[in-house]
């Protein structure tokens, strides 16, 4: 399905009326590339972001908060405190 989406999405990207530069097309790229990089950068940050706030409120708990709350949490995966975003 991905590949058929790419190939209807690349045939309205390089078109005939844009040749023989492509200059619309290529700045079409130009741009879903900055738009790429944009979300890597802001997907970082929510990392970031994410990291400082579970730490803030792991580190306010004390020892015994702490065991209970891993021994007795029904979260999983990303969504416990004690789970940190490799970034």
């Amino acid at each position: 399905m991905f590949v058929q989406c790419g190939s209807i999405i690349s045939a309205n990207v390089y078109v005939e009326d844009d040749s023989p530069l492509y200059k619309k097309g290529n700045l079409v790229l130009v741009i879903v590339n900055f738009l790429a990089i944009g979300l890597f950068i802001a997907t970082k940050f929510y990392y970031v972001w994410r990291n400082k706030q579970r730490e803030r409120v792991w580190n306010a708990m004390t020892e015994d908060e702490k065991a209970s709350y891993i021994a007795n949490t029904k979260l999983r995966g990303s969504r416990r405190l004690d789970f940190r975003f490799a970034h």
